[in-house]
């Protein structure tokens, strides 16, 4: 199961009230796609809160903007006990996990700092970009949106589903380190070696619950989010999606190499699990 951005609006230091009532027994693994709380890493006790839910065993975790600067993100990964990106082999299949805190999403040129860990993240990506080769899959967990400008549909018209969807983002301290021309040509490579890459963001919930899209070099891009703890009488304006909330479901099938998902209602599965 992936998640996204499932913090319950009436308070800071939980989940949405459903996810306390799921069961997650039947997955093999819980994937967050960030701000999994309001605040996630300003109590103490909110690490032991989620772990009691989401058993962290099985948690791959893409920091968002509310984990990592609400409190100290040192605290969540001492916690997790990893650090905020790396890879893992999910028998068959990469896992790269990603921490967009480290992007930067403005027209200005980006300040200089935490430059070596910004550095260190983009060679992790070009390092397993250009050596993976048996995987079936690189799945890329992530928080912010990512290669916005990409997302265009039959008419032309420029898709953002997600909460914030910025144009230019810049992966380092570098001025000239626009993600889209620095990584997704590497996205693309892994594409024609015969691997596919599926990125997985969870910024999602406020203009939409749910995304999916495939790129014309055939990578494909999914989001989904959750909100529908905020009181429609106090939302904010930014918040356009009252619709009911979504989470993603994955598959994954090691002998066929093949993964699928589906987007299911979270008020069904709480209602399934009931019964």
């Amino acid at each position: 199961m992936f998640l996204g951005h499932p913090y319950n609006w009436a308070d800071t230091s939980r989940v949405d009230p459903r996810l306390e009532r799921l069961s997650y027994s039947r997955y093999d693994g819980v994937w967050l796609g960030g701000d999994v709380c309001a605040r996630t890493g300003r109590k103490p006790g909110n690490m032991a809160y989620l772990d009691s839910i989401f058993d962290f065993r099985k948690v791959h975790w893409a920091l968002g903007n509310h984990d990592f600067d609400f409190g100290d993100p040192q605290a969540i990964l001492a916690y997790l006990q990893r650090p905020s990106f790396y890879t893992s082999w999910e028998g068959g299949f990469c896992l790269m996990v990603l921490n967009t805190n480290l992007f930067h999403f403005y027209a200005e040129n980006p300040p200089q700092r935490d430059c070596a860990e910004k550095q260190a993240q983009l060679d992790m990506i070009r390092a397993v970009t250009d050596t993976i080769r048996h995987a079936s899959h690189l799945v890329i967990l992530h928080h912010h949106a990512l290669f916005n400008g990409l997302k265009v549909d039959a008419k032309g018209d420029t898709l953002r589903p997600f909460n914030f969807n910025p144009m230019l983002i810049r992966a380092t301290c570098d001025p000239a380190s626009d993600i889209g021309r620095w990584v997704y040509p590497l996205l693309c490579a892994v594409q024609e070696r015969g691997v596919q890459a599926v990125l997985i963001g969870g910024d999602l919930g406020m203009q939409a619950k749910s995304f999916e899209f495939r790129s014309p070099e055939g990578v494909w891009m999914l989001g989904s989010g959750i909100n529908n703890s905020v009181d429609p009488e106090y939302a904010p304006e930014y918040v356009k999606d009252f619709s009911p909330d979504k989470v993603l479901e994955l598959t994954y099938a090691p002998k066929e190499r093949r993964l699928s998902w589906r987007f299911t209602l979270l008020d069904e599965l709480v209602k399934e699990q009931k019964e």
